[in-house]
C-alpha cells in the first residue's frame, strides 16, 4: 500500500507536464487532423495531402513545449479551424525564416531515422498576409485556443505554437502528491523505528 502511494505520486510528478495532442473543432466539412508522422521534410510543399491538416508534437525545452500545425495540400485548398491545445499560448511563429531559426531548438526527427533532414521551410512556407493566398490567424497569448483560416497550395502554410507548459514550477497539486509520498514514507520509516 505505501509503495503504490509513493509510485503514483512520483508517476503524477513526473507526468504533469505531458501535454496532450491539440483537438480541432470547427474543422471544414471532409478534412480531418492528424499527427504527421511521414518521412517526406515538411515545409517546401512535397507532403503534398489534400484534405488533411497536420500536427507535429516536437521538444519541451525551457518551459515552452512545441507544436507545428502544417497545411500542404496537392491542389489549392483552404481550411478553417479552432485547435485547442493542452497549455497556454505564448508565441506562434508564421514565417519561413523564424520557422527555419526555431528548428534547431524545437525541431524533432519526424520520422525516426536517427537524421535530422524532416524540415525544409522555403520561402513562402509561413502565412500569407496579402494576396489571393490572404491567411488568417487569430489568438491571444495566455489562453488555450486559436482560429486559423489557411488558404494553400504549394509549399502550404506552416506555424510553430509555443505553449507555457509550467513545467519549470510544479503545480500545486503535483506539491500535494510529492508531500503524500513524503508522508506516506516518513510514517513508515517512524512504525519501523518503533518496531524495532
Amino acid at each position: 500500500m505505501k509503495l503504490s502511494v509513493i509510485s503514483a505520486a512520483l508517476l503524477a510528478l513526473a507526468t504533469a507536464g505531458v501535454q496532450a495532442a491539440p483537438v480541432a473543432s470547427n474543422l471544414t466539412a471532409g478534412f480531418s487532423f492528424q499527427q504527421y508522422t511521414g518521412t517526406t521534410a515538411v515545409g517546401n510543399g512535397a507532403v503534398g495531402t489534400n484534405n488533411i491538416l497536420y500536427f507535429v508534437e516536437e521538444k519541451e525545452v525551457d518551459g515552452l513545449k512545441s507544436w507545428l500545425i502544417f497545411f500542404d495540400p496537392d491542389a489549392t485548398q483552404r481550411v478553417q479551424a479552432t485547435l485547442t491545445f493542452d497549455g497556454l499560448l505564448s508565441q506562434i511563429g508564421t514565417t519561413a525564416v523564424g520557422l527555419n531559426l526555431s528548428t534547431a531548438k524545437y525541431g524533432i526527427d519526424i520520422d525516426g531515422d536517427s537524421v535530422m533532414n524532416d524540415y525544409n521551410f522555403t520561402q513562402g512556407a509561413g502565412l500569407e498576409t496579402a494576396g489571393d493566398f490572404l491567411d488568417d490567424l487569430t489568438w491571444i497569448a495566455g489562453t488555450n485556443s486559436l482560429t486559423l483560416d489557411f488558404r494553400a497550395n504549394t509549399p502550404g502554410d506552416h506555424i510553430r505554437v509555443l505553449l507555457r507548459t509550467g513545467n519549470d514550477v510544479p503545480e500545486p497539486a503535483s506539491w500535494g502528491l510529492a508531500g503524500v509520498a513524503l508522508a506516506a514514507l516518513a510514517g513508515s520509516q517512524l512504525r519501523r523505528r518503533r518496531k524495532g
